[in-house]
């Protein structure tokens, strides 16, 4: 099976990379292709719990979509710790990571997509 590899820097709602990001993991998804994503820095706001956007593609509820079809979620874990985002803040299903992890995501994939500001 290939593997993509999302790499998400930027929050839901103030740039297209969310939606991009979306769509993209869908496609793969459907292709049949494995799907990770890593959120750093102001991407990991995507993966947090208790969004309200109306009119406009709901991250938290599309992302949780698509980790039930497969797509694997990690979080920087430091970006986490400096926005003061805790356990109980997370989206069910993505996980806190590391650059040591991220490494090995890319390191393993076939395509690794970068996605920010």
């Amino acid at each position: 099976m290939k593997t993509l590899t999302l790499f998400l820097s930027t929050p839901p709602y103030s740039y297209e990379n969310t939606h991009t990001a979306l769509r993209l993991a869908h496609a793969a998804l459907d292709k049949g292709w494995g799907v990770n994503l890593f959120a750093s820095a102001d991407g990991v706001y995507n993966f947090t719990r208790g969004h309200k956007a109306q009119g406009i593609p709901h991250a938290e509820k599309e992302f949780a979509a698509l980790m039930e079809r497969g797509l694997h979620v990690e979080l920087c874990g430091t970006c986490l710790h400096f926005r003061g985002i805790n356990a109980e803040h997370i989206a069910p299903g993505a996980d806190p990571s590391s650059m040591k992890r991220l490494f090995g995501l890319i390191k393993n994939c076939d395509v690794f997509v970068t996605l920010g500001s």
